[in-house]
């Protein structure tokens, strides 16, 4: 949605709002500004200040997105961070997003991490389908079934790690 559309959608609701008359809401906009004129600016003023606060909203996460992409980039030093700053000051909104940014960024790679560890959810899987694949089991029910709980795992996440795995060569021949 563009910003001249949102605009146009924000002093409409704000114009409803205030529009307590029946006449006022039927009027065309150019009736609306001669006959109510304080009410229709009030409506723009409230559009174009939440147009603008949107704006800002999205720019300060632009410029955030950038910051962050600059602070973990092997190409950029901090002088190229320090010179963006200098061009563009950051304001506390634009914090809020790049902290939020960061948060985001170090949960992953501690999810990530958990996941990957020796004895990990992805170790586990590692190690289901390597017993399906020695040929010891006829399916992959009986192989989730017999071997969940001696690798630590619930029987739903061991059928999901033998989903799309190939038939060993021993078995169902």
């Amino acid at each position: 949605m563009s910003n001249k559309e949102l605009e146009q959608l924000v002093f409409e609701e704000a114009w409803h709002d205030l529009a307590i008359q029946d006449e006022r809401q039927n009027a065309p906009v150019g009736e609306m500004q001669r006959r109510f004129p304080d009410e229709y600016k009030a409506a723009r003023d409230l559009a174009l200040g939440l147009t603008g606060a949107t704006l800002s909203f999205a720019l300060s996460k632009r410029q955030a997105e950038t910051i962050s992409e600059m602070i973990h980039s092997e190409d950029e030093g901090l002088s190229s961070i320090q010179e963006i700053l200098k061009m563009q000051p950051v304001n506390a909104l634009t914090l809020t997003h790049l902290v939020r940014l960061e948060r985001k960024r170090h949960a992953k790679i501690g999810a990530e991490t958990r996941h990957d560890k020796l004895g990990g959810s992805r170790d586990k899987q590692k190690q289901i389908r390597t017993i399906w694949a020695t040929g010891k089991y006829t399916s992959r029910d009986k192989c989730a079934i017999e071997e969940c709980e001696g690798l630590g795992m619930s029987y739903d996440a061991a059928r999901k790690a033998l989903r799309n795995t190939p038939d060993p060569p021993s078995c169902c021949k």
